[in-house]
């Protein structure tokens, strides 16, 4: 009597599978964490966005700009993690002058915000990125506005920073 053949996978075909399968998970796993990570960078944007608003409605109604935080890394509203926080932190000393410049938020935030500004004869702080800053020296008032978030928890800060010298954001370590 003739045995028929059996029919399955070898083994080498078995770990070709299993070699194609690792290398599409990998690169799937590495195009969401590129997604995650720039859907994060949307809150940053957008609440600079809110933040630079209110600053030149305040320069219209004072004609200078808000001092709002203690100093540019005096982060509100509160020190910046991976945690996500209600906005309203009655806690922080500089939570009345966020309240008087009118920015808000009904989504808690995972940055921490800063804004200073200043006078003509007033010096700019460090605004502690790598990028030089140079600014125009045209004697007019300033504001500054920083954001900065530690996703990963790594102690390496993502920092956004505009001013009101630029309509652009600059940003730093997007994915830390």
């Amino acid at each position: 009597m003739r045995r028929l053949s059996q029919r399955g996978f070898t083994l080498t075909e078995l770990m070709l599978v299993v070699a194609i399968v690792a290398a599409l998970s990998t690169l799937a796993v590495y195009g969401v964490r590129k997604y995650v990570f720039a859907s994060k960078a949307a809150e940053p944007i957008y609440m600079i966005g809110q933040i630079k608003t209110a600053q030149e409605h305040w320069r219209e109604d004072f004609h200078a700009y808000y001092t709002v935080s203690t100093t540019i890394d005096s982060f509100y509203p509160d020190t910046p993690n991976n945690a996500k926080r209600h906005w309203q932190n009655n806690a922080h000393a500089d939570f009345q002058r966020w309240t008087f410049l009118g920015v808000s938020t009904p989504n808690p935030v995972q940055f921490g915000y800063a804004t200073v500004a200043g006078g003509p004869a007033d010096g700019k702080p460090n605004l502690g990125t790598t990028k030089v800053w140079t600014w125009p020296a045209d004697g007019e008032p300033w504001f500054i506005v920083k954001a900065a978030g530690d996703l990963n928890e790594d102690g390496k800060f993502s920092l956004y920073v505009s001013s009101s010298y630029t309509q652009e954001i600059y940003a730093e370590n997007e994915s830390d």
